[in-house]
This record gives C-alpha cells, structure tokens and sequence, in this order.
C-alpha cells in the first residue's frame, strides 16, 4: 500500500511539474506521447487586427496577423488559459479575448478568436472584451493519398445563422453550417475549387461572399472560417476604434498538416525555382498539389510507407494522362527512418553543381538525369532533411536553406542578439542601456555558411527580439534580403528559405517556416543541471586536462555521453559571457551535474559512449 501512494505520489509530483512548465515536453519515434494536446491560435479579428497571444501568461505569438494562424503547440493536456491582446498591450491588462481550455489527451484543437461587440449609432465598445475565443477539434486523422479534408466554422455574427460554403452553382459543399456551432468534415478529391459563401436560409441561396478559385493540396486539413466582414474605424486622431457590424461575411481559409503515419513520413513540397512553370505535382501517380507557383509549399504532407515516386506536370497540360515533366522515384533507407519530416524542393539549375540533385527520368529521354526542362527554364529537385525536434528551454532553432543559384554560400546574421535566458529558479538581471556614444556591435553570425541547394543550416539562438537578421553571401557585404523586428518564441524552429534571382527578376526574398519543436533530437536526448558552485568544465575527460571554463549552479547543459569508464561526462553549453556554444567534460564522479531524461534520473553508465570526433 505504501508503494502504491509513493508512485501515485511521484506521478502527480511530475504530472505537476510538466504543467507548470518545468520538466520538457518531449516525444521520441516509437513512444506513444502521453498526456499531450495540440493547440493553434488563428486570429479572425479581421475588425480589429494583429493581435498578441498568451497562453498560461506566457507570448507565444507575436502580432499575430488577421486571418493567420500559429503552429501548433504541443502542450500538456488539461486546463490552459489563453488570452489574446493588442499587440504590445501590458500583459496584465484586461484581453480583447480570454478563455480556460480544458485540453484532451492525443486531440489537436484549434482556438478561434473573433469579434462579439461591434460599435452602435449610441456606443462604441472598447477593445477589452470585444472577442470571444470558438474550439474547434481538429480531426488530422490520416486519410487516403489524394484526398483534402475540409469543414467550416460559422462565426459571422449579424449574419443569417445557417450558411452553406458552396460551388458557384450554389450546390452545397459544406451544407448548413449554423453560428458558433460545431461542423463535422469532408474528404474530397485535392484540386482547385471554385467556393462561395450562400445564404442557406434564403429560398434562392444568395451568393452573400466568395472564395474565388482555391487550390485545396492533399493529405491536408483546410478549414474555412467565416466571420463578418468588419473593418476597424479610424478616429479622427489616426487611432482605429471598433467599426459597425457588416450584414455580409467574408471567409478566409487556414490549413493544417495531418498526423505522422506510424510508418511513414511527412513530406513538404516547396517551388523555389523562380524562372519556372507552374507545376502539378503528383505521389504514387495521385494528384496531390494542383497549379504550384512559386515561393508555395504545401503543409507537411502524411505519407505512408518509405518508397515513393513523385511526378511533375505543368499545370493546365490536360492532367494526368499527359506525359510529365519528369518522374523520380525515392526510398528512406532504414538508417534514416528515425528521421519523420523531409521538405522536397525545386530549384533553378544553374551553373552550380548539382551532385545532390535527385536522378529523374523525362519523357523521350534514355537513361536518367538530373535537370527537369520546363516551358520557362529548367529545375531540378532534392530532398532536404528537416529538423523539427524540440530546443533547449528558453531558446528558438533557426534553419538556413539557400535557394538561390549562382551565389556565394549564404549565411544568416543578427544585430542585437538577446542575452542567453537565465536559468531555472535564477531572477535574469535587466539589461542596462548602451551608452548614447557607444560604438554598435558588429552583427554576430547565427547559422553557418550553407551552399546552394543543400540540407540547412542551423542553430539555438536566444529566444526574444532580433532588430534585424541579414541574408548575406560569404565574403561579400552585400545584403541580398533583410527581416525586421522579428519575434523569435521560445520552442519554436524557423526555417528561413531564401529564393529568388541574383540579378533581381524576381527579388530575393525570404519564406518563412514556423512549427513548434516536438520530440527529442537524435544528439538531444539527455538534459544536465550543475548542482554545485563553479564547476570545472575541461577540454579533456581528465583532471590533467586545462580548465575550459566554470559554470554556477542551475545552469542547464546538453548531455552528450560518457567517458569509457564512465568517470566523466561529455556536454554542450552555452558561455554565460559570450553567448556562444562550446563542448567539454565534467566529473561524473564528484556529484556535481544530475542527469535526466524525460524528466527520469539517468545512470551515467546509462549514457552512450562519448567519442571525440578525429580521436
């Protein structure tokens, strides 16, 4: 009996550490993610704009844009609270909307936030207030290759309470969706289509709002969200007040990836190849992206098995009975298969070589090779690795593609870098203010020089804001694109895809892609924490060895492995002064670091064996 409460007693012990934020949230491939949910945010405020999100206090999006969603969080499942504010309102102050979700184990949800209170000809509300926040569960079940899943939220206050998402013919697709209630799903066949907003209790289905021409990718789940076609009215001082309630709706379309196949990968699709046509793309001969232009990308698709062949035609060549571009078929070998996400991208062929490309075979030709001829140019693919796993706490993972022919290996730079976040239980000191004179700091390098067409670059930077991160080819000073005041959150992995012409025709640019790190990396699977003052941390696993630097208590380590006898430990921590990465050894002897994972105590003879690269 006493066992019994002893266990009960440590697995509510850690079921409270894990929601106050204490413990990671971690998933590894094999291991059912227990007592996990998923949630996203999408701001359909379209009367009021961008907004500021929080969930159980903390920013997890920043001017979050209307008719844009976040990623979503992988958080323990149970009761949350979310609010959501103007952007950078004091966090204390009263929200434009807030909530307490009750989140279900294994269940992605999406919370919904939009407009309630709407100014009169006698009163004009404030924003406090003025929102509500709809749940919507999610079903990112898997579903048959080439079919799309679509439902619909009603949320168009001031509107008819029954309206139907529909062809032009009016012929319903999502028949009778009622106001602020639930609506199940359809599979459909991926493709373009043509939608409209109906009014469903009108004898003549009116046409109230359309969609136009929308291109629904497979293995995807889109929801379409109707709310009123509000715009926020402006002052006479410029400031923007809450306008009238529109009798007509507008829709807006989000999208989510489905659930990973047990056995299986998630595939992204992204054209970056500028001077090419728009292209159809096809998986194990099922059209699963119809009239792909450039700088798209599909969601994450859910694929199952590890052999695939994918197939380019160019769009509006009469569909699949036409001969295609090109075909290559592709194989995840099992040395790989712990590795779940891929992007597969397209890419100009340029003077570069191509040694990575993928070997496709085209119409009329013998053999295989490597470059796809189109009506405009040529490409060629590769497939790119993605790492999504979970970052250190407090810090953001940032990810360099370079997809831009004939350049210098490009690199990633940042002006004011924030500080490294403060350990656990330690209060960070504030930030003095530089001097009016002081001379500005030279940008610091966040990612490695990475080539052309190659898998990313990347590293953990600081969680906070960056003025301002440049897109530079190595040995120049030449900045190809530029990002301002951007909001990098904790737990979150960027990966940043320039693309675009060196001479200008397109401009470079930069796509940007958010998910939130879930599951433990493959060289991240242990977490240290130094438990004694000024601990030696040296180049060798040896007291012989010189002394790298010292390390206080509570700092947080990555552990790597062990020593052969087991007498020391390998791990990767961030320089309190510099903010960079370093490696090095610590007794594993003098009780001075605790090992764990997931939260467990590790054995040290537990760890793997720690080899020194060249040794």
């Amino acid at each position: 009996m006493r066992k019994t409460l002893l266990v009960r007693f440590m697995a509510f012990g850690l079921l409270a550490l894990l929601l106050a934020g204490l413990l990671p949230v971690v998933a590894q491939p094999g291991v059912a993610e227990i007592n996990l949910a998923s949630l996203r945010v999408v701001n359909a405020l379209v009367g009021i704009g961008p907004a500021d999100v929080y969930l159980d206090g903390e920013r997890i999006a920043y001017a979050l844009a209307p008719e844009a969603a976040t990623p979503y969080f992988a958080i323990p499942a149970g009761r949350h609270i979310l609010a959501v504010r103007l952007p950078e309102a004091d966090p204390l102050s009263v929200p434009v909307a807030d909530l307490l979700v009750n989140l279900a184990p294994n269940q992605s949800q999406t919370a919904v936030v939009y407009q309630k209170q709407f100014a009169t000809p006698d009163f004009t509300p404030t924003f406090q207030q003025a929102g509500a926040i709809f749940i919507l569960d999610d079903d990112r079940s898997l579903m048959q290759l080439g079919k799309t899943r679509m439902t619909a939220v009603h949320l168009a206050v001031g509107t008819p309470g029954r309206l139907s998402v529909a062809y032009p013919s009016r012929e319903s697709l999502l028949h009778e969706v009622a106001l602020e209630k639930p609506y199940g799903t359809i599979d459909v066949n991926a493709g373009v289509y043509s939608l409209a907003v109906v009014d469903a209790e009108s004898p003549n289905l009116a046409v109230l709002s359309r969609l136009g021409d929308y291109s629904f990718y497979a293995n995807t789940l889109y929801t379409i969200i109707i709310v009123p076609d509000a715009r926020p009215a402006v002052s006479g001082g410029g400031q923007p007040q809450i306008g009238p309630v529109s009798p007509t709706p507008r829709a807006f379309v989000v999208s989510a990836p489905i659930e990973t196949p047990p056995d299986g990968i998630r595939l992204r699709v992204l054209h970056a190849a500028h001077n090419t046509a728009v292209l159809d793309v096809y998986v194990d001969g099922r059209l699963v992206a119809e009239r792909v232009n450039y700088s798209r990308a599909t969601e994450y698709l859910g694929l199952q098995d590890y052999s695939h062949v994918i197939t380019l035609r160019q769009s509006g060549d009469g569909g699949p009975e036409t001969p295609p571009l090109a075909e290559w078929q592709f194989e995840i070998t099992p040395e790989n298969r712990q590795q779940a996400n891929w992007t597969l991208m397209l890419v100009n062929a340029g003077r570069e070589n191509t040694s990575a490309a993928l070997p496709v075979t085209q119409p009329g030709q013998t053999g295989v090779t490597s470059i796809v001829s189109t009506t405009n140019g040529s490409l060629f693919m590769v497939l790119l690795p993605d790492n999504i796993a979970q970052t250190r706490r407090g810090y953001a993972r940032v990810r360099l593609v370079n997809a831009v022919n004939d350049i210098q290996p490009l690199r990633l730079l940042a002006q004011n870098v924030p500080p490294p976040p403060a350990p656990p239980r330690v209060t960070p000191s504030p930030t003095p203010a530089p001097p009016a004179n002081a001379t500005p700091l030279p940008p610091q390098q966040l990612v490695e020089d990475v080539v052309f067409a190659a898998e990313a670059n990347e590293s953990e930077v600081p969680a906070g804001v960056y003025a301002e991160l440049q897109f530079i080819p190595a040995g120049t000073t030449n900045t190809l694109a530029t990002l301002e005041n951007v909001q990098l959150v904790s737990g979150m992995v960027y990966t940043f895809v320039a693309m675009g012409s060196p001479i200008g025709n397109p401009p470079i640019s930069v796509v940007t892609f958010e998910d939130y790190g879930v599951g433990l990396p493959l060289d991240r699977l242990y977490l240290g924490l130094i438990t004694t003052e000024n601990a030696n941390i040296r180049t060798g696993p040896s007291t012989e060895s010189g002394i790298l630097r010292q390390l206080p208590r509570d700092t947080e380590v990555e552990v790597l492995g062990r020593s052969l006898n087991g007498e020391w430990i390998r791990i990767r921590f961030t320089d309190p002064d510099t903010g960079s990465t370093r490696e090095g050894w610590i007794s594993a002897t003098a009780n001075i670091i605790s090992v764990t994972r997931l939260g467990v105590p590790v054995n040290v003879l537990a760890l793997p064996r720690y080899v020194v690269p060249g040794d």
